[in-house]
């Protein structure tokens, strides 16, 4: 039972934003300052629920919700975004997973 979603382009502007907000706070490494960096003003989330948005709703999920699960994947957000670690399309099918995984139940 998985959900199918599309794999929107990589948002390469967001990638930038949040590589410059974290260069504002700081050049060396820090996980807090990290974590601050991708989720400043949740750009990412933003983008992908304006493309997800009524697949996820079909499904029972809210804005909340979305933001909440997508938390789990900071690790992996901060690898994409900030040191390239990991591909674009193997962080979404990431994300998909964790959204699949806590998947509101339907009554």
């Amino acid at each position: 039972m998985g959900i199918e979603l599309p794999i929107p382009p990589e948002p390469e502007e967001i990638k930038r934003f949040i590589r410059e907000h974290r260069m504002r706070l700081q050049s060396e490494p820090d996980i807090d300052l990290d974590s601050l960096a991708v989720w400043y003003l949740n750009r990412l989330p933003s983008y992908l629920w304006g493309v997800w948005k009524k697949d996820l709703e079909d499904r029972g999920y809210t804005w909340q919700r979305f933001v909440k699960i997508l938390r789990y994947a900071t690790s992996d957000v901060i690898e994409w975004a900030l040191y390239d670690n990991l591909e674009w399309e193997d962080l979404v099918y990431r994300l998909i997973k964790l959204l699949e995984r806590y998947a509101p139940i339907k009554g």
